[in-house]
């Protein structure tokens, strides 16, 4: 029992007990004890108004002196509210905190409602999207009106970012990404990357051109080398000196051809043009290149039927099958078998290119596509790639609306699935 329900059953006992015997003595025992109920009932009343206008003022200053179970409840009611006032002081200290972080952030924060209106925003926000006081409440496809916008935060679930020119000035580029929270609200974080994508630009043109730059000068020292490894006189050790520098030359030149290439892929903004291309066809001239290059040292098998057809620019799937084979070929020991097989759904085409060779540890997979990214193990650059091949494959893979996807293990070989979009009147 609590000290104070203990005090006051103490309390009522003494004061029914006093006024029984003093009623007792004046010989009104009943009158008498109704008497000190009575009093005792009115003590309890203006204890509990002195309390409630206590709790009434917000419990402010010291709560009124009392004992007993009143007492204790003042007492705890009074540490109820220290204890709530340095929460209170712990939140205003968080919120402000939290308020001073968002502020010196450079990427705008908006705080959406699950009606899409606006409910909070910071001052990066404001001078990204030129946000005023009086947008609070508004929706936010009335402040952004782009349709890609529209479609993106109208998003059950969103995935990744969209990419768009901002609202109040046209040369500036914004990244949104949006992500659910709380009561189904919503946080848009946005992004200037105005610079970055200048500077991506200026890396493109600058690979691009270095790239153009370095054909005619290659080309000239393949000449000479050409030409003075072809005199009579020359002694052994020189011709080994121009047949090496004849290699790097090459390998040279196939960077130059990847970079350019790559640096098309990566600047041409324009939508590909789709046509029907025939899988069979196109493969069957990739397996006797293939054939060619591997000189009888491995064995390359092809399953497809004649006629399935997909949607595809036939240049740009004709570099990324080719890269993926021809990679199969050159990383892959002597025996190694290479399969070939073509998948055919209602939607799309799976062409997968298998092998049983050294395989690729799981670890490196996601960086595969990676410009100059090269594994450990046989895949390395005694082989002779230049190690953008993979990387040509993504962008041409996916400027035909399809993606790669890659499993291996080291030791059981690699499996590349290309998966394309099918021509709707292909069987």
């Amino acid at each position: 029992m609590r000290p104070g329900m203990h005090t006051e059953i103490w309390r009522i006992i003494l004061v029914g007990l006093l006024a029984f015997f003093s009623g007792w003595n004046l010989g009104y025992p009943l009158e008498i004890v109704l008497l000190g109920v009575g009093v005792y009932i009115l003590w309890t009343f203006r204890t509990i108004s002195l309390l409630f206008k206590w709790i009434d003022k917000g419990m402010r200053g010291i709560p009124p002196e009392t004992d007993g179970v009143w007492g204790e409840i003042s007492d705890t009611l009074n540490r109820q509210r220290r204890r709530h006032r340095r929460t209170q002081e712990k939140m205003r200290k968080t919120i402000k905190r939290v308020t001073g972080l968002t502020e010196a952030l450079d990427e705008g924060i908006l705080v959406l409602r699950r009606d899409l209106t606006i409910d909070w925003w910071n001052s990066s926000a404001a001078s990204l999207l030129g946000l005023r006081s009086s947008d609070r409440g508004s929706a936010v496809i009335n402040l952004i009106r782009d349709p890609e916008f529209v479609e993106y935060i109208h998003q059950d679930e969103f995935i990744g970012s969209i990419e768009l020119s901002s609202i109040i000035q046209s040369e500036r580029l914004l990244k949104l990404s949006a992500s659910r929270f709380g009561a189904n609200e919503i946080a848009l974080v946005i992004t200037d990357i105005t610079r970055i994508k200048s500077l991506e630009q200026l890396r493109k043109e600058f690979v691009g051109n270095v790239s153009h730059e370095l054909r005619t000068p290659l080309t000239v020292m393949r000449g000479y080398i050409e030409t003075l490894q072809d005199l009579p006189a020359n002694p052994p050790s020189v011709n080994a000196a121009f047949s090496q520098m004849s290699e790097q030359v090459t390998r040279m030149q196939a960077l130059a051809d990847d970079l350019i290439l790559i640096s098309r892929l990566e600047a041409d903004n324009q939508e590909p043009v789709l046509e029907a291309v025939n899988v069979e066809g196109l493969l069957l001239s990739i397996l006797t290149e293939a054939e060619a290059l591997s000189g009888g040292k491995h064995t390359i098998t092809l399953d497809c039927a004649e006629a399935i057809n997909m949607q595809a620019q036939d240049s740009d799937i004709r570099s990324a099958l080719g890269n993926i084979v021809f990679n199969a070929v050159r990383h892959n020991p002597e025996g190694a078998n290479i399969e070939i097989k073509v998948s055919d759904y209602q939607d799309f085409t799976d062409i997968v290119i298998r092998d049983d060779g050294v395989g690729i540890d799981p670890v490196e997979i996601p960086r595969l596509t990676e410009r100059f990214y090269r594994g450990d193990s046989s895949r390395n650059s005694d082989t002779g790639g230049t190690g953008l091949g993979l990387a040509i494959v993504k962008h041409s893979i996916n400027r035909c609306g399809g993606r790669l996807i890659i499993n291996s293990r080291l030791g059981h070989g690699a499996e590349f699935i290309c998966r394309l979009p099918k021509d709707n009147t292909s069987s």
